[in-house]
Order: structure tokens, then C-alpha cells, then sequence
């Protein structure tokens, strides 16, 4: 090979490496992932927008009771015939126009305070309502990025298990070559190498199908995130007494905070329509200014020229009847507010016992994490025991395979566990209102570099 040749080669070989470099993908955490979400989740997007639209009835309450100007203007062309008394007709072509000014400020208004207050209290509710669509996406970005972990500790479970049973297939095989064991043994390990690689694919399928619908909430690939650390502590939450949870809840819980809005704005959309039958005071002042160039004769001469109007006064006015309609209004109020006190009801027992519940669910995670640890040692030492017996021919294939798939599941249940334990200390805290992105930058500590290990713990504590 020629010098140029050679250094050609080697140009070559560096460009595929840089693009190599730059086509690696980037790994993710959870703090990455959660801003991403934030910027280009669609749910939320259409959380804020409704936000907004409805916290601007806040300003079209307010305007109600606030002054109101208007001005018009206009100009015309005008053509008239007229008959007069002596027997002669008189045709007139003139031009005329004008403009005008009207100031209106409400004195007293009863329907549209009680509107504004309304719309206060919508407002409120929308806020609130908003915050807790923040809280939903950061429990949404956490449950979808454990669903990635699940799978891909699934996938990793799968693989090793497949690897497993195949070494076991083909110590089955020689035992079988050499005469130690029957043909039935190999059929056995081969159907279980088998069913394991299906379980591999589906598992693969699995991270495919996680990944997308992480995808969906940050608009973005992601195709590598970083996994979680073995070494997490899970710790019960504290306190460990119900009683303060509930208290907790019923101060912040978002969404019963929504709920107590609607019920303030229906006893305001009460008042406002009962008060359709009160009188309403306005203060009002007008000016115009017209000019014609109109020549009518009259008795006295000809009427022309400017003229302008000045007018300042103050206007009452009471509704007697109006068909029902305030009466109906009045009543379809008062059905409402009902409805709303009853949806507040649903929402205050539904609170009550989702904490309650989700306290008891993270709390019984703890154990259920630590009694998971201690079946995957136990079910090492029953396989160890396991393998030897089928080495010196007191169990059989089944016996092996069946430990096996005992030790995989038991490592398979002590991983979700753990996912488990994380999310509903989440969904705890989305119910006593105080879930927030601080509590992703805590979780986002224990995350580390994806491994093609599983994360199963030296030790077991607690």
C-alpha cells in the first residue's frame, strides 16, 4: 500500500469514528428527562392554555364595574321634497353629520359584582387546577421512565435466564451423549431454552414499546437512560401515622383545592343570579355635535348650521318581570351549587382514603422490597442445592429448571418492587399536595450509568 494510500485509509478510519462519536446517543436521566417534558409535553401545554383563557373572565368580570366609553360618528347625504301650504313644491339636496361621546359608570350593580366574584373564584380553580397537571406530569415522566427501567431489567432477566438455560441444554446433552441421563432430560431443557427465548422477544418488544410512550411525553428520542442505583435506600415514609397524612391532604391536595373553588364560584353564580330581580344605578354623561347645511323655510326664518348636545344624569332601573327567565336562572344556580357541594363531598372521601391507601401501599413496599432480597438468596442456595443433587443423581431436570425459573422471577419481582415502592411514595406525595421537581432531583441522585447488569443487591438490609 502506497504512502497516499495509507493515509487515505487512515482519514477514513478517523471520519468513521467521529461520526461514530456523534452518532452515539445520548443517555438521559431522570432530571433530563422531566425538562424535556416540561418543555414540549402536549398535556400540559393545553393544562396552561385552558388556564389562561379562563382566568381572562377575571378581566371581563372586572369590566363590568368598571366605566365604559363609547363615540360614533357619521355622515350623510340627504334628499328631500316638501309640499308647502301655498301650493309650491320645494326640493332640498343638503349634507349633514355629526359625532357623539357617551360615558356610562355602573353605581350599583349587584349582577355583575357577584359575576365578578364568580369569576374570581373560576380563576382560582383553574390555577389550581393547572398546578396539578404539573404534579401529574412529574408523576407521568417518573411512571414512564421506571416503565423503561422495568423493561429493560426484564429484558436483562430474560437474556440471563435464556443464557442459563442454554448452558443447561447443553450440559444436558453431554450427560445424554455419554449415558448418564435419559433423552427425556434433553427434551425437557431443550422446551425450557425454548420458552425463554420467546420470553427474551417479548421482553425485547417490551423496551421498544416503553421507550415510545416516553417519547410521546417529551416529543424527543430517547433511547438510552440511566439506570437506577442498587444501593438506593427504601425508607417507609414518614410519619408513620395516617392521621397527619390526611391533615396534610386536606390542607394541600390540588385537586380538592379545584373542587372548593367550584363550590365558592356556584354560591357566587347564586347570589349573582338572584340579584337579577335588584335594581342597578348608572351614571351616565353624553355629548354630541351636529352640522347641516339644510335650508328650511319656516315662519320665523331658516333653520342651519352646528348644534350641540350636553348630557349628564344618573339612570334607575328595576325589573318587574322578564318571563321566568330570572326566576329559572335563579333555580338552575341552586342546582348547580349542589352539584358542586356534592363533587367536593366525592373529592374530600376520595382524598381521604387515596392517602390513607397510598400510605399503607409505600409502606408495605418497604417490606415487600426487603422480603424480595431475601428470596432471591434463598432461592441462589436452593439452585446450588439444587445442581448438586442433579449432579449426584438424587433430583432431576425439572428440579434444576424449575430453581432457575424461581431464582429469575424472584429477581424479576425484587426489581419491580423497588419501581413499585419509588412510584407510590410519588403518588403519596401528589396526594398531600406536596409532590414536586424537588423530589426528581432527590431520585435523580441514586441514578447512574446504564449497565448490562442487573441490579440485584450484595446484601439484604431491614
Amino acid at each position: 500500500m502506497s504512502r497516499n494510500s495509507r493515509r487515505g485509509f487512515l482519514l477514513a478510519a478517523l471520519a468513521g469514528a467521529v461520526l461514530n462519536v456523534q452518532a452515539a446517543p445520548t443517555q438521559y436521566n431522570l432530571l433530563d428527562v422531566y425538562n424535556m417534558a416540561l418543555k414540549n409535553d402536549a398535556q400540559l401545554a393545553a393544562a396552561e392554555a385552558s388556564m389562561k383563557a379562563v382566568q381572562e373572565t377575571v378581566n371581563q368580570g372586572r369590566s363590568a364595574l368598571l366605566p365604559t366609553l363609547g363615540l360614533s360618528a357619521k355622515t350623510q347625504y340627504n334628499k328631500t321634497s316638501s309640499e308647502l301650504t301655498n301650493g309650491s313644491d320645494t326640493d332640498e339636496n343638503y349634507n349633514s353629520h355629526g359625532w357623539g361621546a357617551t360615558l356610562t359608570q355602573p353605581l350599583f350593580n349587584m349582577n355583575s359584582w357577584f359575576n365578578y366574584e364568580q369569576a374570581k373564584s373560576v380563576g382560582d380553580q383553574a390555577t389550581a387546577v393547572f398546578a396539578n397537571a404539573r404534579q401529574q406530569l412529574i408523576l407521568r415522566v417518573a411512571e414512564s421512565y421506571f416503565n423503561v427501567l422495568r423493561s429493560e431489567d426484564s429484558l436483562m432477566t430474560a437474556k440471563a435466564q435464556e443464557r442459563a438455560l442454554k448452558q443447561q441444554l447443553d450440559q444436558a446433552r453431554e450427560r445424554y451423549n455419554v449415558g448418564l441421563i435419559a433423552e427425556t432430560d434433553v427434551l425437557v431443557a431443550r422446551a425450557a431454552y425454548d420458552n425463554a427465548r420467546v420470553a427474551r422477544i417479548q421482553a425485547e418488544n417490551q423496551v421498544s414499546v416503553s421507550y415510545e410512550g416516553l417519547r410521546t411525553i417529551v416529543n424527543q428520542d430517547v433511547t438510552d437512560i440511566a439506570q437506577l442505583e442498587k444501593a438506593m435506600p427504601v425508607v417507609a415514609p414518614m410519619p408513620n401515622n395516617p392521621e397527619e397524612w390526611v391533615s396534610m391532604a386536606l390542607a394541600n391536595n390540588l385537586g380538592l383545592k379545584a373542587a372548593r373553588e367550584g363550590v365558592t364560584a356556584s354560591e357566587s353564580k347564586v347570589k349573582a343570579s338572584t340579584s337579577g330581580h335588584a335594581p342597578t344605578v348608572n351614571a351616565f354623561a353624553s355629548y354630541n355635535y351636529s352640522s347641516n347645511n339644510s335650508s328650511q323655510a319656516s315662519g320665523n326664518g331658516t333653520l342651519s348650521g352646528d348644534r350641540t348636545d350636553t348630557v349628564v344624569g344618573v339612570q334607575f332601573d328595576l325589573p318587574i318581570f322578564a318571563g321566568g327567565a330570572i326566576s329559572s336562572a335563579s333555580r338552575q344556580a341552586g342546582y348547580q351549587l349542589e352539584e358542586a357541594q356534592k363533587n367536593y363531598d366525592q373529592q374530600l372521601r376520595g382524598t381521604n382514603a387515596n392517602t390513607r391507601n397510598l400510605l399503607r401501599t409505600a409502606t408495605s413496599d418497604v417490606d415487600r422490597v426487603h422480603a424480595s432480597c431475601q428470596v432471591i438468596i434463598s432461592s441462589e442456595s436452593a439452585l446450588k442445592a439444587t445442581q448438586s443433587g442433579y449432579e449426584v443423581g438424587t433430583r432431576n431436570i425439572t428440579d434444576v429448571l424449575d430453581a432457575q425459573q424461581q431464582l429469575y422471577s424472584s429477581i424479576s419481582n425484587y426489581l419491580n418492587t423497588r419501581y413499585d415502592f419509588i412510584v407510590n411514595t410519588l403518588k403519596l406525595k401528589q396526594a398531600v399536595g406536596t409532590l414536586s421537581p424537588t423530589d426528581l432531583e432527590e431520585l435523580n441522585q441514586w441514578m447512574t450509568d446504564a449497565s448490562d447488569e442487573l441490579s440485584v443487591p450484595d446484601q439484604c438490609g431491614g
